[in-house]
């Protein structure tokens, strides 16, 4: 057997290509895990961005839900959008409670700002103004952030006794937009109603006059138009609410428009019947003032006066006039007996019938409703037979709270028809007299008398009679024919020892009419205007006034709520015209109007509205009121002065940061976050 000797081995030229797929199979190990490195810093620094983007937002929405929104000041002025914000906050106890002061508002106890600082990077940063200026003004604080932008800090921007200490919340490139939610309305509804108290926004306002700008922007896709209607408007530091029909239209066309089913305030609503976007009105509106013109607060006091709508006025308009002229008393009322019956032929032939007419002080009373200067009592007669009165007289009651027979003194005649002191009355008619000479006065609080003497003749003695309802309680008196009354003894105020016969029944007098009373007041609610001391300038009303009419107006001030520190209304100053007024500086104010009618007293003045102005101030305010809804109602926005409200808070934030990646090369990586933020807290 023959062998050979071979012997296994890789030539010159394998080796090298062996080493060449080993170093490509290493570099490309290499580059992929270069790759993998990059990717995980990218990945990292990424997630660090959303991090810290997240933590910015989320800190600033902690921070602005726990301040109001009518305190947030921004930068730049104008109607955005910007850059920086300013907004007060407060520390609360360890209840978790806030502190309020006298007046019941937060003490706010510190000012925080956020804005970028550029710079390589930038920065966001926070500046936190310890023991918050309470007496600093909007223009001041806007001064502060302004001043916190140029420098960077809050060092040189402290108000009164403030510190101030600013923090980086982190370094990065930075984009930040602030934009304040539009006060946008919807009016679509399928139905027309009313949104009420309806908040739009705040925005800051400096004394003065005001344009209030309303311009259409679009519609519901479901209204057929794009109609404006307001009811009312609260734009005042005051917060006291405007008739929007009452402003000035500045621009553009707007009317009012009378809702004669009610509702309304004033039963009127101001409408512009935009057909298209971009259509607007302006108002003019002073800031501050206080406007009444329904007369119709809570807290309002009338004597002598009441509130109605007066529909013979062009415009409608309520308005304050003197009650009366009127029914002040009734038969049916005071008995609760609403039809007439007969006295049953000639009953009360030849006697003499008192009857009691109760005033609001007498037991079962109140049955006299109005004050009367010129007073006209109604005799009735039955529908049996006629009713002849040879004598009748009218007299205070001598008893104010107790049933009684007797006058405070002799009764004053009255003239029937005006002219005679007999007079017969058909069956189932009536007729009217009243005093001669000085009208006999009635005041509802009191009782009054009316005595009369039947004639003693045939068939003309049947008088309407009313039952009295309430046991115990007299209709009237009656001196009967066997005591052969006379006219003095009809007219002598103490019949009680006359023999007089009591009666469930009250006879013969059916009503009492009078004319206005010779004054009343109305005096309005107590208004807050919202200021420690405020500068009073000026009362102006306009009124109806018959000749010989009068009112005059008085205005009070004070710094309690209920005005327990004023003058009474007998120690203030009267105005017979609209002018300056001087009521001091007291928080609180308060007007009275004192009405007089003419000298028949048949017509009384119409006061149509009033207003009290008084300078305002530089402060930020909650613009809102009640506006109309409909099918043809569009979408609207209000800017004041050419500048938006501000309802809420949306921040869009953007952070860059560039990383190095292969080949010398920079990649820019971004988190961006947008956010809509709500002040929580009043605004006090």
């Amino acid at each position: 057997m023959k062998t050979s000797n071979q012997r296994a081995g890789f030539t010159l030229a394998e080796m090298m290509m062996s080493v060449l797929i080993m170093v490509l199979v290493v570099s490309a190990s290499m580059v992929g895990y270069i790759h993998v490195l990059q990717g995980e810093k990218v990945n990292s620094t990424q997630a660090g961005l959303d991090v810290d983007v997240r933590t910015a937002i989320n800190a600033l929405d902690h921070d602005l839900r726990l301040s109001a929104i009518d305190k947030i000041v921004f930068y730049p002025a104008g109607p955005g959008p910007y850059s920086a914000i300013s907004f007060p906050m407060v520390t609360p106890n360890p209840a978790g409670l806030v502190s309020y002061d006298t007046n019941g508002l937060i003490v706010w106890d510190k000012t925080v700002t956020y804005h970028v600082w550029s710079g390589n990077p930038s920065q966001l940063r926070k500046t936190v103004f310890t023991s918050r200026s309470s007496t600093a003004t909007a223009a001041q604080r806007q001064t502060q952030l302004n001043s916190v932008v140029a420098y960077g800090s809050g060092t040189n921007s402290t108000l009164g006794s403030e510190s101030a200490m600013t923090s980086v919340v982190f370094n990065n490139l930075v984009q930040w937009s602030i934009y304040p939610q539009r006060a946008v309305f919807d009016g679509y509804s399928p139905n027309t109603q009313r949104a009420v108290n309806y908040a739009l926004g705040s925005i800051a306002l400096t004394p003065g006059t005001h344009l209030f700008k309303f311009t259409a922007s679009g519609k519901n896709a479901l209204s057929s138009n794009y109609t404006i209607g307001l009811d009312t408007l609260v734009m005042s530091p005051c917060g006291i609410e405007r008739e929007a029909e009452a402003q000035t239209v500045s621009a553009g066309t707007a009317t009012a428009n009378y809702m004669a089913n009610g509702g309304w305030g004033g039963n009127y609503r101001l409408q512009s019947a935009c057909t298209a976007t971009g259509q607007y009105f302006t108002l003019s509106m002073e800031n501050d003032r206080w406007e009444e013109t329904n007369f119709r607060e809570t807290g309002a006091a009338t004597d002598n006066t009441t509130v109605t709508f007066d529909t013979a006025l062009n415009p409608n308009d309520f308005i304050v006039q003197l009650e009366g002229p009127g029914y002040a008393w009734t038969a049916s009322d005071q008995t609760g007996d609403a039809i007439a019956e007969s006295s049953t032929g000639d009953a009360l032939r030849g006697c003499a019938v008192r009857v009691l007419l109760r005033g609001a002080q007498m037991n079962n009373g109140n049955t006299i409703k109005l004050d009367g200067s010129m007073n006209y009592v109604c005799f009735m007669a039955a529908t049996n037979n006629a009713l002849r009165i040879s004598n009748a007289y009218i007299a205070e009651a001598s008893d104010v709270q107790n049933f009684t027979m007797n006058s405070a003194a002799a009764g004053v005649p009255l003239l029937f028809n005006g002219s005679s002191t007999s007079y017969t009355i058909p069956a189932g008619s009536y007729v009217w007299a009243w005093g001669s000479g000085a009208p006999f006065q009635i005041d509802k609080d009191k009782s009054y008398l009316v005595s009369f003497l039947v004639d003693n003749n045939a068939n003309h003695g049947d008088a309407s009679g009313w039952t009295e309802g309430m046991a115990n309680t007299p209709g009237s008196w009656v001196l009967p024919v066997g005591l052969a009354p006379d006219a003095t003894m009809t007219r002598a105020a103490n019949w009680s020892s006359l023999g007089a016969v009591q009666t469930n029944v009250l006879w013969g007098v059916s009503g009492l009419y009078t004319t206005c009373p010779t004054n009343g007041t109305y005096t309005s609610p107590i208004t807050d205007t919202h200021q420690t001391t405020p500068t009073y300038a000026d009362i102006n009303w306009n009124a109806s006034l018959p000749s010989g009419a009068s009112i005059v107006m008085q205005v009070r001030a004070g710094n309690q709520p209920d005005l327990s520190d004023a003058p009474a209304w007998t120690n203030v100053t009267t105005m017979a015209s609209p002018g300056v007024i001087a009521p001091g500086s007291g928080r609180y104010v308060q007007f009275q109007a004192q009405l007089r009618p003419d000298s028949s007293t048949w017509n009384s003045p119409k006061l149509k509205d009033v207003t009290v102005r008084w300078a305002g101030v530089q402060r930020v305010v909650d613009v809102g009121g009640t506006f109309s809804k409909g099918p043809d109602y569009g979408i609207w926005e209000l800017t004041v002065d050419g500048n938006p409200l501000v309802k809420g808070v949306t921040m869009d934030m953007t952070i860059y940061k560039d990383v190095a990646v292969l080949n010398g090369a920079n990649r820019r990586l971004t988190s961006t976050v947008s956010l809509e933020m709500y002040p929580r807290n009043t605004g006090k």
